[in-house]
């Protein structure tokens, strides 16, 4: 699906979510934070090898221009079973990990892929979005509060650092 994305320089480009495939995984895996910000998020190859393990993944590459930008997973609550303990919250879609590539941030591309995140979270029928950030200098909290989301002060995966944070779409 694609989405329009403004351009430092003005000018404004298509950004289209798609399933990473054989012919472009090489180019999704070498995807790179900034500076600064690498033990925040977990390594794309990880992401991707990961998914597969996990019930309900959604993973999608970020394209602008024929090239990979970022990349986008979430996992639906809903498809684990009833008795199996998880640690998310089974009342919103998990936004599991957000990267965009260190070239292209700051140009909205993140908000891009919430706003992507957000469309496939009420496709499954969720009411909202829950993610965890790390709480460490560099983290990404301060984005995540521009677009609307607020932390719960409930820390997950048993580290102090893994902070979740909720966004509720509008009535």
């Amino acid at each position: 699906m694609g989405q329009s994305s403004r351009c430092p320089d003005g000018t404004v480009q298509m950004v289209d979510f798609r399933r990473v495939t054989r012919d472009d995984l090489e180019a999704v895996c070498a995807l790179r934070v900034a500076s600064g910000q690498e033990g925040l998020v977990t390594p794309n190859v990880m992401t991707m090898a990961e998914a597969q393990f996990e019930p309900g993944s959604l993973v999608r590459a970020m394209w602008r221009n024929g090239r990979a930008v970022g990349l986008l997973a979430m996992l639906r609550p809903s498809a684990y079973p009833a008795a199996e303990d998880i640690i998310i919250r089974r009342d919103a879609a998990y936004v599991w990990r957000l990267m965009v590539d260190k070239d292209f941030q700051g140009q909205g591309l993140g908000t891009l892929a919430l706003d992507e995140a957000s469309r496939i979270a009420i496709e499954w029928g969720y009411r909202g979005m829950s993610l965890t950030v790390g709480g460490k200098p560099h983290s990404a909290i301060p984005f995540y509060e521009r677009y609307g989301f607020t932390l719960t002060g409930r820390k997950l995966w048993n580290d102090d650092n893994e902070l979740e944070m909720i966004h509720w779409f509008p009535d």
